[in-house]
This record gives C-alpha cells, sequence and structure tokens, in this order.
C-alpha cells in the first residue's frame, strides 16, 4: 500500500516537471529566449524514460482485463514513440519527420480521444484521472503550440517559387545562348580547325554529361518525393513541385548511405561531380588564363567555419534539413553555373584561335560577347530588384510572425488556465478520494453483515435451484419415455439415424414412430418454444398423434395431421387463454410391400436423395395447431427405389449461429452437406452431420432444439 502511495505521489511528480518544462520550452521558443530546446528536450525525456514506464507499471496492477492491458501498452509505445520522434525532432537527425508526423498523428486520432473517454470512464480513479487529464492537457497545448508556430517554421512559398521558375528561364536562355554559339562555330566551319574541333567537343560532352548527372539527381529527388515516375520528373516545371516544405525529402535521398555502384544519388556524388567538372573545365583553357578563368566559375564546393568554430560541410549547408524547393532551387543554379561556364570557356577557345577565324566569324563572336554582357547585367540588376523584393517579403513575413507569436502567447496563456483548471480538479479529486475513503470505513461494517445475509440468501437460492433442476431431469424422464426406443426404429427401419440434440434439458422437438398393419410411421416434430414449456406441448402433440392412428385408425398422412390438429386445438381450447401453441411436423408413412412413401408436412419439408439428387417435397405452409387460415393437409405419395434416403428434420440446425461471422448455417448449406456425405453409411453420416453442427457453433450459445432423421430404404 505504502510503495503504491509513493508511486502515486512520484508519477504527479514527473508529470509537474514534464508539463512545466515543456510549456515553458514551448514559451521561450515563442519569444525566441535561449534553453528552449533543453527544456523542451528534459520534459520528453522524462516524459519517455521516466514517467510512461513508471505509469505502465502502476497503471497494470489496477487492470485485469487482457484487452484493457493491451490498450494500455499500445498507448505507452506510441507515446514513447512520439517522444523518440521529438527528440529526433530537436535534435535535427535523419528521419525526424517521418517518425514524428506518424506519431502526432497517431496521438492526435487515436490516443487523445482514448484518454478523454478514460478520463470520464475512470473519473474516480485517481491514477487514471491525473493520467487522462495530464495526456489531454499537454497534447493539446502541444497541438496548439505546434499548430501556431507552423505559420513560423514554414518557408515563404510564393517568393521561392518566382525564384525558382526565374532561374529556370535562366537555364534555358543560357542553354540556349551555348546552342546559337555552336550553331555558330559549325556553320562557319569553324570546326575545320583540330584545335578548336577537339576542345569544343571535349567541352560539350563534358558539360552535358554533367548537366545530365544534375538533371537525373532533380528527377531522383521529385520521384521519390512525389511519387511519381522518372519521365513525370524530367518535364516537371520547377512551379509544379508539390510539398513544397518536407524537410525529411532530400535529407532521406541525398545523404543514404550504400553502395556507391548501385546508389550514385547523394550529396557527396554531386560534390564529386562538380569538382570533377571544375578541374576537366579549366583543362581545356591555356595555364596562363587558368586562375582567372577558375576564379571566374561560380561552382565553389568548399567548406566553411560557423561562428562557433564548426566546420560545416557543402553538403550539410545546402541540402541538409532543407525543403525540396530550397534543394530543387539549388541544383537549378548549379545547372545555370554550368551553362555560363561553358559559355566563358568557349569563348576563351575560340578567342585563343582568334588569327585563324574569318572577320565575319570574329563579329558573330563579338556580338554574342555583347549580348553575353548585357544578359549578365540584366541579370545582375533582376538580382537586386529580387533582393529587394526579398526583404519586403521578409519584412511582411516578420509583421506575420509577430503577429502569430501575440495568438500564440494568448492561446498559451489559455493553455496555462487550462492547466491550472487541471490542478484544482486533481486536487478536488483527491479532497473526494479521502472524503469517500472514511465513508467506506463507516460503511465496512454495514457491507459485512450484508454479506453474510447475501451468504445465507445465496444458500437458499442454491437449494432452490437444484431442486428445479432436479423436477426438469426427471421431467426430462418423462419426455423420453414417449420417445420411440431405437431399438423398435431399427427393427423395422434397420437403415437409420437419429441426431436429437435439445437446446435445455427437455426439449419441444421430439420424433415419433409407430406401426400399423404393413405401415409404419415416423416423423420429426418442432413443438411451439423449448426448455419445460416446450417440452409440455410436445406430450400434448405426441399424444395426439398415437390417438389419431390408434384410436381413430386413420393412415393417410394428410388426414393424420388434419385430425392431429383438431386433437390438440380440443385439448388447448379448455384453456380460458387464447393458446396457440402447436408444432410444425415431417409426417413420413413407409409402406414396404407397394415400395411407396406417404408423406406431409407442416411448414417442415422432405428431402430425399435419390439417383444421386437430392430433392424436395414441400410443405404446407399452416403449423398443426391454431392458424387463421387452416385447411386441409396435402398427402403425397412417391414410388421408391432402393438406396433412396430420406430425410426429416426441424429448423434447428438451419437456425444454427455460429462460423467465421458468427451467421445462422442455413438451408442451402445442410443441402450441400448431405449431397456431399451421401455415398456414407447412415452411422457415418449422423456422425459427420453433429461434428459439423458443434463446429459450426463453436463457442455461442444453441438457439433451438435440433432432430434430424435419417432414413436409408
Amino acid at each position: 500500500m505504502n510503495q503504491t502511495i509513493k508511486a502515486n505521489t512520484l508519477i504527479k511528480v514527473l508529470i509537474w516537471i514534464t508539463v512545466i518544462s515543456s510549456l515553458l520550452g514551448q514559451l521561450f521558443k515563442l519569444i525566441h529566449w535561449p534553453g528552449a530546446s533543453i527544456l523542451m528536450m528534459l520534459g520528453t525525456f522524462v516524459l519517455c524514460f521516466l514517467y510512461i514506464p513508471l505509469y505502465f507499471i502502476e497503471a497494470q496492477k489496477s487492470i485485469d482485463s487482457f484487452k484493457s492491458k493491451l490498450i494500455l501498452l499500445a498507448e505507452s509505445l506510441v507515446i514513447f514513440l512520439f517522444g523518440l520522434g521529438f527528440l529526433f525532432k530537436i535534435m535535427h537527425w535523419p528521419g525526424s519527420g517521418l517518425l514524428y508526423n506518424l506519431n502526432y498523428n497517431i496521438l492526435f486520432f487515436i490516443v487523445t480521444p482514448y484518454s478523454i473517454y478514460h478520463l470520464i470512464k475512470s473519473f474516480k480513479k485517481s491514477i487514471f484521472t491525473t493520467h487522462a487529464i495530464f495526456l489531454a492537457i499537454y497534447f493539446f497545448a502541444f497541438s496548439m503550440s505546434s499548430l501556431f508556430m507552423s505559420g513560423t517554421g514554414k518557408i515563404n512559398v510564393n517568393p521561392i517559387y518566382v525564384q525558382g521558375n526565374n532561374m529556370e528561364n535562366a537555364l534555358q536562355s543560357a542553354n540556349s545562348r551555348n546552342l546559337n554559339l555552336y550553331k555558330t562555330i559549325k556553320e562557319a566551319g569553324i570546326n575545320d580547325s583540330l584545335s578548336i574541333s577537339i576542345k569544343s567537343k571535349k567541352l560539350k560532352e563534358l558539360c552535358d554529361t554533367t548537366s545530365r548527372f544534375i538533371q537525373d539527381l532533380k528527377s531522383e529527388l521529385l520521384s521519390k518525393s512525389a511519387e511519381i515516375t522518372k519521365a513525370e520528373a524530367d518535364s516537371l516545371h520547377f512551379v509544379n513541385i508539390k510539398s513544397p516544405n518536407e524537410m525529411d525529402i532530400p535529407n532521406l535521398i541525398l545523404f543514404e548511405t550504400g553502395d556507391p555502384k548501385t546508389y550514385k544519388y547523394s550529396a557527396s556524388r554531386l560534390k564529386k561531380v562538380i569538382n570533377s567538372f571544375r578541374d576537366s573545365l579549366i583543362n581545356l583553357v591555356s595555364e596562363e588564363k587558368r586562375t582567372v578563368i577558375g576564379e571566374g566559375i561560380n561552382l565553389s564546393t568548399e567548406n566553411y567555419e560557423s561562428t562557433d568554430g564548426e566546420i560545416i560541410t557543402w553538403e550539410v549547408e545546402n541540402f541538409s534539413h532543407t525543403p525540396l524547393l530550397s534543394a530543387i532551387y539549388t541544383l537549378l543554379s548549379i545547372q545555370y553555373e554550368i551553362k555560363n561556364a561553358e559559355y566563358q570557356i568557349l569563348i576563351d577557345i575560340l578567342n585563343s584561335e582568334k588569327q585563324n577565324l574569318s572577320s565575319g566569324v570574329q563579329n558573330k563572336i563579338s556580338e554574342l560577347n555583347s549580348n553575353y554582357t548585357e544578359n549578365k547585367k540584366q541579370k545582375e540588376i533582376s538580382k537586386l530588384q529580387s533582393e529587394n523584393e526579398k526583404r519586403e517579403v521578409m519584412i511582411n513575413q516578420r509583421e506575420e510572425e509577430l503577429n502569430t507569436q501575440k495568438q500564440t502567447i494568448l492561446v498559451f496563456v489559455l493553455i496555462t488556465l487550462l492547466f491550472l483548471i487541471m490542478v484544482f480538479f486533481v486536487v478536488r479529486s483527491n479532497y473526494l478520494r479521502k472524503q469517500a475513503n472514511k465513508t467506506l470505513l463507516s460503511q465496512k461494517i454495514i457491507i459485512e453483515k450484508q454479506k453474510e445475509e447475501t451468504e445465507q440468501q445465496k444458500h437458499v437460492i442454491e437449494e432452490k435451484q437444484k431442486e428445479i433442476i432436479d423436477s426438469i431431469s426427471y421431467a426430462k424422464r418423462l419426455q423420453e419415455a414417449i420417445l420411440p426406443p431405437a431399438k423398435f426404429i431399427n427393427e423395422n427401419l434397420p437403415n437409420n439415424f437419429v441426431i436429437y440434440l435439445p437446446k435445455d434439458i427437455v426439449a419441444g422437438d421430439f420424433y415419433w414412430a409407430e406401426k400399423i398393419n404393413d405401415l409404419f410411421f415416423i416423423a420429426a416434430a418442432d413443438s411451439t418454444g423449448h426448455g419445460v414449456p416446450g417440452a409440455m406441448v410436445s406430450v400434448v402433440c405426441s399424444n395426439a398423434l398415437n390417438r389419431t392412428v390408434k384410436e381413430f385408425n386413420i393412415t393417410d398422412t394428410g388426414k393424420i395431421l388434419d385430425k392431429t390438429r383438431e386433437l390438440v386445438l380440443e385439448t388447448f381450447s379448455k384453456s380460458n387463454s387464447d393458446v396457440k401453441d402447436g408444432m410444425d411436423i415431417s409426417l413420413l408413412c413407409v409402406d414396404k410391400a407397394k415400395k411407396s412413401i406417404y408423406w406431409s408436412g407442416a411448414n417442415n419439408p422432405l428431402w430425399y436423395l435419390s439417383n444421386n439428387e437430392l430433392k424436395e417435397i414441400k410443405a404446407d405452409k399452416q403449423p398443426v395447431g391454431k392458424s387463421d387460415h387452416a385447411k386441409p393437409f396435402t398427402s403425397h405419395q412417391l414410388t421408391y427405389n432402393p438406396g433412396d434416403i430420406f430425410y426429416l428434420f426441424t429448423d434447428g440446425l438451419a437456425d444454427q449461429f455460429g462460423g467465421p461471422k458468427g451467421k445462422k448455417f442455413k438451408y442451402k448449406q445442410f443441402e450441400e452437406l448431405l449431397v456431399s456425405i451421401k455415398n456414407k453409411s447412415m452411422n457415418e453420416q449422423a456422425q459427420d452431420i453433429s461434428n459439423v453442427f458443434m463446429n459450426w457453433k463453436g463457442g455461442l450459445e444453441q438457439v433451438d432444439d435440433v432432430c434430424v432423421l435419417g432414413i436409408k430404404l
């Protein structure tokens, strides 16, 4: 008891630490104070590695059901994984977005509603109450904070789309400019010069190969992030890129480790390709110009040192924890610089062979150089305009952030008030619990006295129940006395089986047999109800059948049912109340001398197997009892062949619920079963039908009495 109290106290202390440190961390994050990450990490660490294990150990002691324990374990694991994802997000580790978002959705849509339900259902249990209130308030606060902070954490989409679209247009212009220069060289016959021919071909092959690699890298990023084909990714324009704020896409793809032979699209591979391209490019110009040309190529991949002295690699700076749009924009910029470098080197190659060029070609090159210079100036002007636009966007964005922060602080205050309300209810709950304990102590003596009285009453009830069961068991022996002996049936119908499964100790279903001269009568009947009432009705109906064939000497099956109905109604008419009891029956008469059978039925049909085909004779749609539209029962005559099998049954088997989906067995399945066992002996058929019924019923309760008779002639 003392250990439980200490554990509950420790749980409450851990809750305070978690909530206070987490909410303070969120507040520090909103107002940009130092220490926000440390506080949030502390709260998350306490939640995952201290509170959740301790709460799970204590809570499962108060739970008996396996289902509740399983739910508790699932809830604890999900919260633990959520905290782990949150730590990954704070530390900027790869995979944090996937883990964090997955568990956040599970928490938001499953765990938190379950906790609120748990709170309402188990309000008087202090440990569950505190836990449920804590989860509801904590995750609500975290959700609202994340919702308002998401506005400040996202990149501004419109400016990046504008810049990316401009960069794509600039790249197309640079590519067209270079192709025009190559075309001019070809038309002027400059390629007749061996030096220019070799260098220009090497230059074009080098630039095309590098650009192709970067284009493939872009397609790899787009196809994996947007789940599209590579062909679609190749033709996708910047403004059509989806998921612009997904932080983990470049991280998971460009920083994936593996065999370089099978996985070539990575940030480190890109760096090697750029360095190799730059070195190969410089080697195409004369040695005295390499330094100048190298400085003019804007393709540096050098690492740099941060303000705190940490070395930041080029790959991390450009692609780690970067939104997809920014990563694609960086690759577009690299492609653009490659095209500019290609143009510079090509101009340098042409200038080095200037003496071998005609004046017309030189004029054309000068014109292209002039256009290049003008385009470069225009680019610088556009860049300045873009920077001004970015500054205006940043100012507007900062104003929006300030407004968002004001709203978030307001929400934070409201959440704090909710938390204080939670504390009030927890304290009040503890006070009420103590008062309840005092009341329980005062009621303990009364309960013990009531317990003694209950034990005495229980003993009396058990005695009464035993007497009732003994009486019903005796009634069962009386009911069995009206059933025909198995020896009597076997002497007249050697090949037969009887399946008789009462729902209770006594049954409403019964089977009946009688021999009159050369005629042998046998029937399966279902009296109204089951249990003791059904058994009483069955005695009345069985007696009416006996009187009909013995006292009134009626042998026609239809007339037997007519007379039986008359006798049953006569018996029940003596009652002052309106009794509508009776029975459904399938009555068969066998005349072996004539090899004929005669049959009549009330609601229950006759099935028989003849020539390997299951056939049916439908019954009259009326019971042997009171009916609104009573009419004479129909007599059917049929000549049988040796080997024909006749089945008499009630509705108990077909109406039984069971199977994998808990549905009725139904007559269709019963038909298929009889056809499948038609070639077996009657004893084997009875065993198969019983096994199928028991397997179908499984652990469910039997819904009605079952009676099935099989006769092979």
